[in-house]
């Protein structure tokens, strides 16, 4: 992921026009991400400064009110391996892809990378994979005909839409892309549209789902490590993790913090 801008924590955290010089950097002009490297591993300090910087950007959201502002991404041995704690590939999504306030930014701050060599952070450019479908399908895609499994015990993001429309009507970064590559077997089924055509809609998200993959890049991160992007434009993912997980303890696998960041006073950058 070599075009993520990289910004030293030290700078960033130091003299008064700090904050507005990192939200410069994820909503002015450019990817609309960055990595904040901060030096040592001081995690509760460096947590404590990366609220600070997401403030400029917008309201730090308890999306999950029981973890508080950051939650936990641990590895489970236990869980489905393509989900958020498993060992596998987390395929590329948006979260909470189905409420009608989806969190602006996400922050993932590594804590501990996988022993192993595994779990790169994956995104990828929803814009960019807009620009390569036809015209056709993009018609196809902005009907308000999709819907998806509500999450529960969420708080600060809406209510759960009842249908919505893959591509809002402008890609511009005023709305979000609905985007989550976790619908194409349910829709290969007929499930989730409501169309009279299904398998139509279907093809035509399969093919957008290639086009994300075609943009995708990644990234492992180090202790210490700051990703921060806008949701509004990018899927965000994993790679699977090292094999032999079983051979480490909970407390020695792969650990990020995440937290959200509602929609401030930015517009789109496109």
């Amino acid at each position: 992921m070599s075009d993520v801008l990289t910004l030293n924590g030290r700078d960033l955290t130091s003299g008064p026009h700090a904050p507005g010089q990192f939200a410069d950097a994820i909503t002015g002009p450019g990817a609309g991400r960055a990595l904040v490297q901060f030096e040592g591993q001081d995690h509760p300090l460096n947590l404590e400064l990366s609220l600070s910087l997401l403030s400029s950007l917008g309201p730090v959201l308890s999306v999950y009110p029981g973890d508080g502002c950051w939650s936990d991404l641990t590895v489970s041995l236990a869980a489905d391996p393509g989900r958020t704690h498993g060992v596998g590939e987390n395929r590329l999504h948006v979260d909470l892809v189905d409420r009608d306030r989806i969190p602006r930014y996400i922050a993932l701050y590594c804590v501990r990378a996988d022993p192993l060599g595994g779990g790169a952070s994956a995104l990828a450019d929803l814009w960019a994979a807009v620009d390569a479908l036809s015209d056709a399908d993009r018609m196809i895609l902005a009907q308000p005909v999709f819907c998806y499994f509500a999450d529960q015990d969420v708080h600060g993001v809406g209510d759960s839409l009842e249908r919505f429309p893959v591509l809002p009507e402008r890609i511009d970064g005023s709305a979000p892309i609905r985007f989550t590559a976790k619908m194409v077997p349910h829709l290969e089924r007929g499930e989730l549209v409501d169309a009279e055509e299904p398998q139509v809609m279907a093809a035509a998200f399969g093919r957008f789902v290639d086009a994300v993959l075609a943009c995708r890049s990644t990234i492992r991160l180090q202790p210490g490590d700051l990703l921060v992007f806008d949701q509004h434009r990018y899927a965000h993912g994993r790679m699977p993790l090292g094999d032999g997980q079983d051979r480490y303890g909970a407390d020695e696998r792969r650990l990020l913090r995440q937290t959200y960041v509602g929609a401030g006073a930015f517009g789109g950058t496109r």
